[in-house]
């Protein structure tokens, strides 16, 4: 006996018409826009709109390649009038105005990256400060990274009060009690923490010019190497630093910003970790933002998707470039 089988062109599940006809207004501006491929479409769907997300998702993935130590998620919903999330309802059908379109990291991992950027060091002197600096400032706007500077500028105001080092806090806490000092000193994570834990080149980067900070640059220190690996992760880095990226799909942030795609420690486990598990408990105490980037899109105005697709094809080079980086730096 064989057990009786629906036919692969019947849904599994029935999305109920208004909901369906509300989805395909989506799905229509996405295929206008030229986001969508024939080859991602399956030959059967349930929902319209679901379908669109796992093609927009096979064109993001295509984009970007193969990651090794980043995760990012892409997340598109429609929304209503004045931007909210419209909730289907049985009474009413609903009415998209706008497609949103936000992407996060879906895993906060911890990468130790000091053994590799001191053996960059020792190959060339400056050219970890260097690789490290591209990568805090390039990451920021593309996918942010928790670099030892931002370590070093978040314990400031969740250990010291906003003050350049603990004594301020301290004095609120312990007065002239010395041994009440001193316990709290040990306890705490204190500027000599920090020095001890990054070397200044990773805490500070170099004053002056721009063109005194660039020198010597990242081509000339690569033309010095003999290791394969070194010029490996200098030439990534040179190719960051020439990516042009303006500062586009900020996310609209309330509170504390903690949408920071990998934690750069020194070494495994260090006071980089311990900072930012205290920054997530103090963020999480109110608002705060876990976003990278995001866009709203009206519905009618299907050229605003194909310039995101457009735009972001700098920042998928730049994704890449900077999960190659820590990739490379971190095994």
């Amino acid at each position: 006996m064989t057990l009786p089988r629906l036919a692969a062109a019947i849904p599994k599940s029935l999305v109920p018409t208004p909901l369906a006809k509300a989805n395909a207004t989506v799905s229509s501006f996405l295929i206008e826009a030229g986001a969508i491929r024939e080859g991602d479409l399956p030959a059967a769907w349930d929902d319209t709109l679901r379908v669109c997300e796992q093609a927009l998702d096979a064109w993001i993935q295509r984009q970007i390649g193969p990651l090794h130590c980043l995760s990012p998620c892409f997340v598109m919903g429609a929304v209503g009038e004045g931007g909210a999330y419209v909730m289907p309802r049985t009474d009413a059908p609903p009415r998209y105005s706008a497609l949103d379109l936000y992407w996060y990291e879906t895993r906060e991992h911890e990468w130790p990256i000091g053994e590799g950027l001191e053996a960059l060091e020792r190959a060339c002197v400056g050219l970890g400060a260097a690789v490290l600096k591209v990568m805090a400032e390039r990451s920021r706007f593309v996918y942010p990274l928790f670099t030892p500077d931002i370590a070093c500028d978040v314990a400031t105001y969740v250990y010291w009060c906003g003050e350049e080092n603990e004594e301020v806090a301290l004095d609120m806490q312990c007065g002239e009690d010395e041994e009440a000092r001193a316990a709290m000193r040990e306890e705490m994570v204190t500027s000599q923490t920090l020095t001890q834990a990054y070397p200044d080149w990773a805490r500070h980067w170099p004053r002056g010019s721009s063109r005194a900070r660039r020198a010597p640059s990242l081509s000339s220190m690569a033309r010095k190497l003999d290791d394969p690996k070194a010029q490996q992760v200098a030439a990534d880095a040179l190719a960051l630093s020439r990516l042009r990226i303006e500062d586009e799909f900020r996310p609209d942030i309330d509170g504390e910003y903690i949408g920071f795609g990998a934690v750069l420690s020194w070494r495994e486990s260090d006071v980089t970790v311990r900072i930012y598990d205290d920054l997530l408990n103090l963020a999480h105490e109110a608002e705060f933002c876990d976003r990278i980037g995001e866009l709203q899109m009206p519905l009618n105005e299907p050229h605003r998707m194909a310039d995101w697709q457009r735009t972001m094809r700098t920042r998928f080079k730049a994704i890449g470039l900077i999960d190659r980086l820590i990739h490379q730096l971190s095994g």
